[in-house]
């Protein structure tokens, strides 16, 4: 191994730093409970950063009146809170925006898990916090241990109260500073007692629930674990960046190597008995260098799956060298105990390189190595893999290559010296090791040597040598020929090696692009039985849980796909333990399927099944099918998020629309029948007194209104009918001068005060329209119009035909509509409070005219006035000829 290499600073790692200066830091004080001390200490941390000249201000702190804490919020600078009405009460929230503008050095936002109030950007506080960080501030906050997402059954099993306010992990995993907060369960029970956590009758309450002691010792050893850690892997990220090269015996951690031949069984066995006594955690590790045989992957096998029903964790390493790529994997995970076997030895088997131990006992340096002897003599595993590797077929492909060396040395024999014919012999050597592997190149050297004697040295065809020389030639022929072979061979095994890596990488890459493009859950069903079955040759079968919890097929690789009863049962028990089962596992091992859960952080989406192939899956495809199920999970998760954000974006519009048609409704239904009831009122009661000038004019208000009223309630009707679609388009032959003659008759009282002017092209076609919809579509841009034009201003109307379509333009005096809201403006129910949208209205009118407009193939925009002041509605009509007319009326 190339030790120089292996003290360069890790790449990732060091990506990893700059990626997180470019963001803000997270500094987050972290207690066992309420109470413990958490915000008080980050506002004496605060202070002292403020004295040292940092720039620092409060986002939001909760003191929950407790003094101490207010005083110390009064001595720092604090962003004003905004104030968020819900449910006809008030709250105080974090200004995001202000805090952004301000942008200070480092603000302080208490209380990490706290759900915003609807109304806010986001429904969590921590998003608020990692918008900050993506602004580069730095954010000082606090949090409980039981609001962890991880530690959630955990907390309610030990409390018997499940948080509904959780944060994920990872915002623990990706502070920058952690901080903890401590005080003994004595300590907060008498802090509660004297009423300097909640107020009496709380305390008393939470004393005899939450707050007991057993709970507070049960909560504080998480947080210790929690914190503990995170400081490991600080002191990981630490020696990767910098290229240190470890172990750093800060913290027990244990790891196991094995062969699959020798005590595997018995190594976890006393790993895991030595990580109980010490609290450590363990794992075991397996070096594939290409060549193991089906016995010894199985023997792994065995042996992973004991570690993993005993707790520990297992590891898969690719190299030529086990004792490099151990030594090298344990200084990376920062290991402190070496466990290993250590069996009766042959001669044989230490040449053979087939032993661990005395390699690691000279080269692991730094580290504590515990050998676990064993009654198993490992010449048993020599014999069975030479057994299995130089099968019939080896052996003659090694003969031919050896007697083809011969004839070839023979030929040239006349035309070359004697010792040239050695490099014959080495490449039928090389060959051999190219093919087969190592092992059995040992036994060409050995063969091309004494054929080399036989046939070439004198005297020949026997195996006596006259000359010393050609002994000495002999000789560097074995010893080149062996090196040659090792190398080879290894050279063989990386390059099966790298071959099985590519294929992994492609395979979880071709799933990764096809999952990314699913656009939902069946799709991504689809995909990845597609992807599974054709790169590992499987039968695969994906169970989801219906809505009474059910497992049900969802999707098969292939059809006509049936499970039995034991292999339903099987995925049963495994969707409910969150776990493996089928074969190869310790669950109805004898069934003919195998299913994983498809798992994301402890959330179960469903189970995926493959059929037993022909011979048993290897470690490297369980590992290959267990990464692919983690991505078919994940892509399900991504397609639920959507799906969900997608069903709050159309319950948060509907909403808006309830709210806004409630305030239309309150506002164009009040205001008509306000002034109606008022007329009416009038001419009742002072009937007498009213001259008949004056009872006219009421009469005219009572009607004005009426009629505004009318208009009113048909927009409501016309904008029905166009949202459940009922509205049917009557079409008939009509010119355009008698619709706008219609609409103007319709709306002259709204223009008496205004000037109208036209200008209508003479040779404007028929349209074929439905008039009354076309006509109504005119009144509500009109009425627009006249609504917030100044008075005497002028109203100007002009049509002409362009591009097959017909094009009208009403255009107003009004003060416009500014550019990003012209396409807002036919939304329903929208008003705004700038331009020609200043005046009230239902917020109907133009959405209404969007409606009928598109019901005729048309489209209406909101462009600026002529002269730079103004709106003017342009309506796009498609032009329809005679042939057109035909074919409309067919369909």
């Amino acid at each position: 191994m190339n030790t120089e290499a292996s003290n360069r600073p890790d790449p990732q790692a060091l990506l990893s730093r700059v990626k997180q200066d470019r963001r803000g830091a997270l500094k987050i004080f972290i207690g066992a409970s309420p109470g413990v001390g958490k915000t008080y200490k980050m506002l004496e941390a605060a202070h002292e950063a403020a004295r040292e000249g940092t720039d620092i201000v409060i986002g939001i702190v909760e003191s929950h009146g407790r003094q101490e804490t207010e005083a110390l919020c009064e001595e720092l600078e604090s962003v004003p809170t905004m104030t968020i009405s819900y449910r006809d009460a008030q709250f105080q929230e974090m200004d995001l925006d202000t805090i952004v503008k301000r942008s200070p050095s480092v603000v302080l936002v208490d209380e990490l898990a706290h759900r915003n109030i609807p109304g806010t950007r986001h429904p969590r506080r921590y998003q608020d916090i990692e918008e900050l960080l993506d602004h580069g501030i730095d954010v000082w906050t606090t949090i409980n241990i039981q609001h962890l997402e991880s530690l959630n059954d955990v907390v309610a099993r030990i409390t018997g109260v499940r948080m509904r306010e959780t944060v994920p992990d990872q915002l623990i995993s990706g502070a920058q500073d952690l901080v903890l907060v401590d005080l003994t369960p004595n300590e907060l029970i008498e802090r509660l007692k004297q009423g300097k956590v909640y107020v009496p009758d709380q305390a008393r309450a939470a004393l005899d629930g939450f707050f007991s002691p057993s709970n507070l010792a049960a909560l504080r050893e998480l947080v210790f674990q929690t914190v503990a850690e995170r400081l490991d892997r600080d002191v990981s990220d630490t020696m990767r960046s910098h290229g240190i090269k470890g172990p750093w015996p800060i913290r027990t951690r244990i790891l196991v190597a094995i062969d699959g031949l020798g005590n595997g069984p018995e190594l976890v066995r006393f790993a895991r008995r030595l990580a109980d006594r010490r609290q450590a955690r363990w794992s075991v590790v397996f070096v594939d260098r290409g060549d193991i045989d089906p016995e010894q992957r199985a023997g792994v096998q065995r042996v992973f799956e004991l570690a993993e029903r005993l707790g520990g964790e297992t590891v898969t390493l690719r190299g030529y060298d086990p004792v490099a790529e151990i030594l090298a994997y344990a200084r990376d995970q920062n290991v402190s105990t070496l466990v290993v076997g250590r069996s009766r030895e042959r001669p044989l088997a230490g040449f053979l390189g087939l032993t661990l131990s005395q390699r690691l006992l000279r080269q692991g340096d730094g580290f504590e190595i515990s050998f676990v002897p064993s009654q198993i003599s490992r010449s048993g595993g020599v014999k069975r893999r030479f057994h299995h590797i130089l099968s019939p077929r080896d052996y003659t492909f090694a003969a031919a290559i050896v007697a083809a060396a011969v004839i070839i040395s023979a030929i040239i024999d006349p035309l070359l010296p004697l010792a040239n014919l050695s490099l014959v012999f080495m490449t039928a050597v090389l060959l051999v090791a190219v093919r087969t592997g190592m092992r059995l190149a040992l036994i060409t050297v050995v063969a091309s040597a004494l054929a080399y004697n036989f046939f070439f040295t004198e005297p020949r065809y026997t195996f006596v040598m006259d000359h010393p020389h050609e002994l000495l030639t002999v000789g560097f022929f074995l010893i080149i020929g062996l090196i040659g072979g090792q190398l080879a061979g290894r050279l063989r095994n990386q390059v099966i090696a790298l071959r099985q890596s590519n294929e992994q990488t492609q395979t979880l890459l071709s799933l990764n692009r096809r999952l990314a493009a699913a656009i939902d859950l069946p799709t991504v069903y689809r995909e990845a039985a597609t992807v599974i079955m054709r790169q590992l040759h499987l039968q695969v079968v994906i169970l989801i849980p219906d809505d009474e919890g059910q497992l049900t097929i969802t999707e098969t690789s292939e059809e006509d796909i049936q499970l039995s009863d034991k292999a339903w049962s099987a995925a049963d028990w495994g969707y409910h333990h969150q776990q493996s089962s089928g074969f190869q596992t310790d669950t109805l091992a004898g069934i003919e399927w195998r299913f994983f859960p498809l798992l994301l952080d402890d959330e179960q989406f469903g189970m995926l099944g493959v059929r037993r192939p022909d011979e048993p899956l290897q470690n490297g495809q369980i590992d290959l099918i267990e990464a692919m199920t983690s991505q078919v999970s994940l892509a399900m998760a991504r397609s639920r998020l959507a799906t969900s954000l997608e069903q709050a974006k159309v319950t948060e519009e509907m909403e808006r629309l309830r709210s806004a048609l409630l305030s239309s409704v309150s506002h164009d239904l009040r205001t008509p029948l306000s002034s109606m009831i008022g007329a009416a009122s009038s001419l009742q009661s002072l009937h007498d007194t009213l001259s008949d000038t004056d009872r006219l004019e009421l009469l005219d208000s009572v009607i004005s209104e009426g009629n505004r009223l009318d208009r009113y309630i048909q927009n409501l009707l016309d904008m029905t009918r166009l949202g459940h679609g009922t509205l049917k388009l009557a079409r008939d032959w009509i010119g355009f001068d008698d619709i706008l003659n219609s609409a103007i008759r319709r709306t002259r009282e709204l223009l008496q005060s205004y000037k109208v002017s036209r200008d209508i092209d003479p040779e404007l076609p028929l349209l074929y329209v439905h008039a009354a919809l076309i006509e109504q579509a005119l009144v509500n841009v009109i009425e627009n119009a006249a609504k917030f034009s100044p008075d005497d201003g002028e109203i100007h109307i002009k049509a002409w035909c362009e591009d097959e379509q017909l094009i009208i333009t009403i255009t107003d005096d009004g003060p416009g509509i500014p550019p990003d809201q012209r396409k807002a403006v036919f939304d329903m129910f929208f008003t705004g409070g700038e331009g020609d949208l200043g005046k009230h209205g239902s917020g109907l009118g133009l959405a209404i005219c969007s409606g009928m407009i598109g019901a005729h193939g048309g489209h209406i925009e909101a462009l600026d006035g002529p002269h730079g002041n103004g709106t003017t509605i342009a309506i796009y009509l498609p032009i329809v000829t005679p042939s057109d007319e035909t074919k409309q009326a067919n369909e």
